[in-house]
């Protein structure tokens, strides 16, 4: 059994090594090594043969990889003929869907609905069916923020190379005779579909997912109060569907007379097609191979250690799919199966009580994963392990026996009479509005911001001591796990306190606004807006059940990565969208101490709706105008404009001038032509090493007078691409230019941090400008 752990390290070591290259594996390597020269050091020379072997073997396997991942496209073509290769997703006016050419490349589909009577066709299609798309390929975007998921890799990693936007109003397909692959996916489309027109509105995305393994249907706040409190893994098929679907099939096969050798070959051949149904996951595939590995012994009456099938399953796997090891549910699904299965044991054996055995294993699973779910997610809650000693019953013996029971019943009976779908209906609504309120409490979620590689690979060897001395039986295993907790929690939370630098982050909020500012040793953060949508009212059949919330999916997301737990000033400079329509989903995530408002009338609905929300919530709501400031330390900052009677709400934009590390900064909201006129008159002297430029970069601002005055090195532009306002105009930008100032644009160069100390600058720019450098 060692052998395979070697094996299954050494094969991970050489495709890190040759896909990821040698900064990441160093790493790995040393933790590897120290691993085993813990093992049998008599037979190091055996070890070392098997590492050694498996480690240029699967350097090979990766080198091969990637040689393979080219696209026989160039990007020009405008006319695909492809059969469909997954679920067609119709989400209100939008359809997304994989294709697979007559190329045999697999392309990634994404178009606009255009009329009610087009998204009734586009339901109608199946996995299998042929189809012409006429569009226009692109190459897919790579992050433009910090800590942003890269969905470019995502893609590259299954071997897509190109985004097509469809014009669906010219997409003609038809039914294909294709082979049991497709005819499997269409089946499987079509029960789904079944599932979500009879099963209630509550029940049925929970249903889709423990059968189906597709989580899309899953309502939105219940899918993340799941992931947030670390019972998402119980949406996603795997050992526990596997295991049930096997003893059904196997009691049934046994009553229906058929022999135990028979029953056991019948569910060999069986599994490869419910790993179809069930959606092919990493955690689905897993468990079916390792079944059938376990049931191909059971049928010649041998017996096979469980450590066996699992190595067997992973270097099978990697072989085919080389670049499903960085992806996130491979990761967790392997390496909690490899602790669960080292342990399993020990457990058996120690605990005698169900439920101290049930402790056992999920204390266990939670530590496995917990490193890989702060690298992604950078939170961890409090709850997570009581969570799922209420909810791994809840889920294993009455959800998904009722799930499958209401599915194998549908097809026989009407969905008002199907008393599975009815009890399910009955008992999960509470449950998920009792989830979705706890996913509301900050008090228990724990906020680390993505790990360093200390804190990451200190707390992965503190956390595999422990579980050793407690596998050991020692005593203080249980001071171990805890240093390796702290260790993760000081060495976070520490390391911006010991930072002298402050941090300036313009974000890439696509047209809208949003700065971060750190000042030194993290003693404040101020937001200064927080982008935002703009949403139009819709037909009922436009409305999508999966929403785009800048707020949420980018302003949050950074300050989650950074481990930022609170905003001391919230700076709304004034009542457009594009600047307060995040505002809702930042007070939703981190508490809001402080929020500064241009002085003024408050006319907006939606402006008194948030001012409302954030007073219910506690912060301090201040009106400010020409004359207020305040001093943080060493940094100091002045509130310029507004004087609280202007007219216009983009002149009434709060202009915020501010001195941090000696660098001067100057903040303009959407300031116009006029309101730059009443401020250069009001400050003569006024000047700033950075500007903001005003209203996004609109020909109705940043004047040539007052450019003159300010004379600033930088200037920041936050505007959208390709936005139909045409932001920033030519005009603005060649006025920057001729002033010798440096432009930064978030729309061409996505989001960049100013690190300020002692009066010098540092400018970081996000993985999007090197990546558009490098195309």
């Amino acid at each position: 059994m060692v052998y395979s752990v070697i094996a299954a390290i050494s094969s991970v070591l050489g495709l890190v090594f040759i896909l990821k290259g040698t900064s990441l594996s160093f790493y790995i390597v040393c933790i590897a090594l120290l691993l085993l020269l813990c093992m049998h050091v008599r037979s190091i020379r055996i070890n070392g043969l098997i590492a050694v072997s498996f480690f240029s073997l699967y350097a090979g396997i990766g080198t091969l990889a990637e040689a393979r991942h080219v696209s026989v496209y160039s990007g020009d073509e405008t006319v695909i003929d492809a059969t469909i290769h997954s679920l067609v997703y119709v989400d209100g006016d939008s359809l997304s869907m994989k294709v697979k050419s007559i190329q045999h490349e697999m392309i990634q589909v994404h178009g606009f609905i255009e009329s009610e009577a087009q998204q009734a066709f586009l339901r109608t299609l199946a996995p299998g069916d042929l189809c012409r798309i006429e569009g226009k390929l692109h190459s897919p975007r790579s992050p433009t923020n910090f800590y942003q998921f890269n969905y470019k890799t995502f893609l590259y990693e299954q071997n897509i190379h190109w985004i097509m936007t469809a014009n669906l109003s010219s997409l003609t397909c038809r039914a294909s005779s294709s082979g049991f692959y497709y005819k499997m996916q269409a089946f499987r489309s079509k029960q789904i579909k079944q599932i979500l027109e009879g099963s209630g509105e509550s029940s049925a995305g929970i249903i889709v997912a423990l059968v189906f393994g597709e989580r899309v249907f899953v309502e939105e706040d219940v899918l993340r109060a799941y992931q947030s409190l670390g019972v998402i893994h119980l949406l996603a098929v795997s050992g526990l569907h596997v295991g049930l679907v096997v003893s059904v099939m196997f009691f049934m096969l046994l009553r229906a007379g058929i022999t135990r050798e028979r029953a056991l070959e019948a569910l060999c051949i069986s599994l490869p097609i419910y790993m179809i149904i069930a959606g092919g996951a990493p955690s689905v595939v897993r468990a079916s191979f390792m079944t059938i590995i376990v049931l191909f012994f059971l049928r010649f009456k041998q017996t096979v250690p469980p450590l066996i099938p699992i190595a067997a399953v992973f270097l099978l796997y990697l072989a085919i799919k080389p670049f499903a090891l960085f992806q996130l549910g491979f990761q967790l699904s392997f390496l909690t199966s490899f602790v669960l299965i080292l342990s399993a044991p020990i457990i058996i054996n120690r605990y005698s009580h169900n439920i101290a055995r049930l402790a056992a294993v999920t204390t266990l699973a939670q530590l496995a994963s917990l490193p890989l779910i702060l690298l992604h997610f950078y939170q961890a809650s409090l709850l997570s392990l009581l969570l799922n000693l209420i909810y791994i019953p809840f889920i294993s013996f009455i959800v998904l026996p009722l799930a499958f029971l209401g599915v194998l019943c549908s097809s026989i009976l009407p969905s008002n009479i199907n008393i599975a779908f009815l009890l399910l209906e009955i008992t999960i609504p509470p449950v998920h509005e009792w989830l979705v309120r706890l996913d509301g409490l900050s008090l228990f979620m724990v906020r680390t911001g993505k790990p360093n590689a200390v804190a990451l690979f200190g707390s992965i060897l503190l956390f595999t001591a422990s579980i050793l001395l407690w596998e050991a039986g020692k005593r203080g295993w249980w001071k171990l796990l805890i240093c390796g907790l702290l260790w993760i929690v000081i060495s976070q939370w520490a390391g911006p306190f010991l930072k002298k630098e402050a941090v300036v982050t313009m974000l890439d909020v696509g047209q809208g606004d949003s700065f971060i500012i750190e000042l030194p040793r993290r003693r404040e953060v101020y937001v200064i807006d927080a982008g935002g949508t703009l949403h139009f009212a819709n037909e009922k059949w436009r409305e999508r059940n999966s929403t785009y919330d800048v707020g949420r999916d980018v302003v949050v997301d950074y300050l989650k990565a950074k481990g930022i737990r609170k905003v001391d000033t919230l700076i709304l400079t004034h009542g457009h969208m594009d600047h307060i329509g995040g505002a809702f989903a930042l007070a939703d995530e981190v508490p809001i101490k402080k929020l500064l408002y241009s002085a003024g009338t408050v006319e907006g609905e939606f402006e008194q709706a948030l001012l409302r929300e954030l007073y219910e919530r506690g912060t301090e709501i201040h009106f400010v105008s020409k004359g207020d400031a305040w001093k943080a330390q060493s940094s100091r900052f002045i509130v310029l404009s507004p004087s609280g009677d202007e007219q216009d709400l983009n002149n009434r934009s709060i202009v915020l001038f501010a001195e941090i590390e000696g660098v001067k900064l100057l903040f303009t909201g959407d300031l116009e032509e006029e309101g730059e006129r009443v401020l250069i008159q009001a400050f003569p002297d006024l000047q700033a090493d950075i500007l903001k430029v005003g209203h996004h970069g609109s020909k109705t601002s940043t004047t040539e007078a007052f450019i003159t005055q300010v004379q600033p090195n930088i200037g920041l532009i936050s505007a959208g691409r390709n936005n139909r306002f045409n932001h920033p105009h030519p005009e603005v930008t060649e006025r920057l230019f001729d002033h010798n100032i440096q432009v930064i644009r978030t729309d061409l160069e996505g989001a960049v941090q100013l690190h300020l100390y002692q009066e010098k600058m540092k400018i970081i720019f996000s993985s999007y400008k090197k990546a558009e450098q490098q195309d």
